[in-house]
């Protein structure tokens, strides 16, 4: 059947360049002060933060014009390279590790700052979809399903070391629903979340940040300065905001209120500028861009198209609602990146270079829908 070779999914590409826009507001809105503090100019960040969206995009186009089909052959590269990254981050004194607030997270390459666990996750999502495409392979225990439990266990090794149980509870939850759609058997499924759950759960606490934080979600006005404190100025943006918002630029919690109110909490400054009907418009525009990547995969012309783009989906959609879930005090802080909105380059070009295979996934697949665009 004919594809649409050199079309695109217009309504997709318009969710992201809209969310782009909204992001360089809302980074802008909670940066200017931080930026005139650490660098002497209020623009300084979200310059910085234009920057990296300018390399998402060239991403994006690049990987639009693509075949998505060379990925399979690039999966086990793409998880050794991440593999090595993650175990970078590990080394004792290792010149390139950069710690911060009690976690080694990220790398300097020297031209820019990497994060090793946001390119961990495109990497995990084209391995699995690599082994679902072969028909009937994940329903096979040992060839299938324990190859893929492998090199995400793996993966959240690594990150428990650093750490950083937010990725490790993200990872999770796209192999979950990647291997459900894919047509893993529900038995090994259950008997893997059985015997993993409880394991790091385990870990996780014990670690004294991710008690902190249980605290402060189960008890948020037990410790109103300290472990709380976050999640009470969270609600407080938000609060503020009224219906249609206070104005770009014109809330005060982005004043060294609310910590990470350019990164983790972009979306209560959202809030507090543009109101319930910011916030509305930011998850409808999910909404719409979830929708358009489900239309993908169910138009992909193969299995392995199909289930990069259902990868590739869950990656930004389980993403999206563990932040915005954070934020509005429904889950725990996770660390969590809000997807095309929160100042950071790693997250930014991994996303964007999601959309761009999604993307190439839609321009090759036969044509069934109008939404399309030389």
């Amino acid at each position: 059947m004919k594809g649409r070779e050199g079309r695109s999914d217009r309504p997709l590409l318009g969710c992201v360049l809209a969310l782009l826009g909204l992001g360089c507001i809302a980074v802008f809105s909670s940066s200017d002060q931080l930026s005139e503090h650490y660098y002497g100019s209020p623009t300084a960040m979200v310059l910085q933060h234009m920057s990296k969206v300018f390399v998402g995009l060239l991403l994006l186009a690049v990987f639009a014009r693509m075949d998505y089909r060379v990925f399979r052959r690039l999966a086990m590269p793409l998880v050794l390279i991440s593999m090595a990254m993650l175990a970078m981050t590990l080394i004792p004194h290792f010149p390139l590790a950069i710690s911060k607030k009690g976690a080694t997270r990220w790398l300097d390459l020297g031209f820019m700052v990497v994060q090793p666990a946001e390119f961990a996750k495109l990497s995990l999502v084209v391995y699995i979809a690599m082994m679902l495409a072969r028909e009937g392979r994940i329903r096979d225990y040992k060839k299938g399903f324990v190859p893929v439990m492998t090199v995400l266990a793996t993966f959240c090794l690594f990150l428990i070391q650093q750490p950083n149980f937010g990725n490790v509870l993200c990872l999770t939850l796209i192999s979950a629903a990647m291997l459900y759609f894919g047509g893993a058997r529900f038995t090994h499924l259950a008997s893997s979340g059985l015997a993993t759950i409880p394991l790091i759960a385990f870990l996780a606490f014990q670690k004294p940040h991710v008690i902190r934080r249980f605290e402060g979600f189960l008890h948020p006005s037990g410790d109103p300065l300290g472990a709380s404190f976050q999640l009470r100025q969270s609600l407080v943006a938000l609060g503020s905001g009224g219906f249609f918002g206070m104005g770009p630029g014109a809330g005060r919690q982005s004043d060294f209120f609310l910590p990470d109110s350019h990164t983790d909490f972009v979306f209560a400054i959202l809030g507090e500028d543009f109101g319930l009907l910011g916030t509305l418009v930011v998850v409808a525009l999910f909404a719409i861009l979830l929708w358009r990547g489900l239309v993908v995969m169910r138009e992909a012309s193969d299995g392995f198209g199909r289930y990069l783009a259902c990868g590739i989906t869950a990656m930004i959609g389980i993403v999206a609602f563990l932040n915005m879930a954070v934020v509005l005090g429904l889950a725990p802080t996770t660390g969590l990146p809000l997807p095309f909105l929160s100042y950071g380059g790693s997250s930014m070009m991994v996303n964007l270079g999601g959309v761009g295979i999604l993307l190439s996934i839609a321009s090759r697949s036969p044509v069934k829908g109008r939404w399309v665009v030389r």
